[in-house]
This record gives C-alpha cells, sequence and structure tokens, in this order.
C-alpha cells in the first residue's frame, strides 16, 4: 500500500504513504521530514464526526474499542490537503489532513 504525492505545495505535504510495518504508517513529506506514526493511535484519533461529536467536540469513538489489530487497508490522497484511510474495522469516513497529521507527530 504506497500513495505518492509529487506536487509541492506552501505548506508540507506527504510525498510519500506506506506501511512501514504492521503497526506503523509512514509518512515523508515534502520538506523532507519522515514521520512514522502507530496505526492504533490514528484510528483512536480519527477526527470525523462519526468519532467527534462536530458540536460539542466531544470524543464519541472510546479508544478501547479500537482493536490492537486495527490496520490499515488503503490509504489515498484527499485533493491537496488530506489522506483517507479505510480501516480493517470497516471505517473509512475520517479525513486526516495534513496539518493535522503534522499535529500527530509533533
Amino acid at each position: 500500500m504506497t500513495t505518492e504525492n509529487t506536487k509541492s505545495a506552501e505548506k508540507p505535504a506527504p510525498k510519500k504513504v506506506f506501511q512501514a510495518d504492521p503497526a506503523t504508517l509512514g509518512i515523508d513529506w515534502t520538506d523532507g521530514v519522515e514521520s512514522r506514526l502507530n496505526v492504533r493511535m490514528l484510528r483512536q484519533k480519527c477526527p470525523c464526526a462519526q468519532c467527534i461529536d462536530e458540536w460539542t467536540g466531544e470524543k464519541r469513538l472510546d479508544p478501547d474499542s479500537v482493536a490492537e489489530t486495527i490496520r490499515p487497508l488503503k490509504v489515498h490522497n484527499v485533493g491537496l490537503y488530506a489522506i483517507q484511510i479505510h480501516w480493517s474495522d470497516g471505517h473509512d469516513t475520517g479525513l486526516y489532513s495534513h496539518d493535522y497529521l503534522r499535529k500527530l507527530v509533533g
């Protein structure tokens, strides 16, 4: 599973998104940063309306309900601003903006 974006923009964008190992998603950014993100943590922090209440910001997803064995099955670019992950638990509505992903890696 690999998705590549060769366009560069003012803000850093993923140049390459790949499965680094079963529990880690790798992102190589256009500014040279290499990020490695735990896939369970990514699923637990899904920003979609099913997982976070749009009005209150309250988490709807119980982080403990996410299986240790969760895996991304498919990752693809959404425009020039986000990636979408199709998860092994059937969830696929979360759009992870590039800004949000950068905040997750610190």
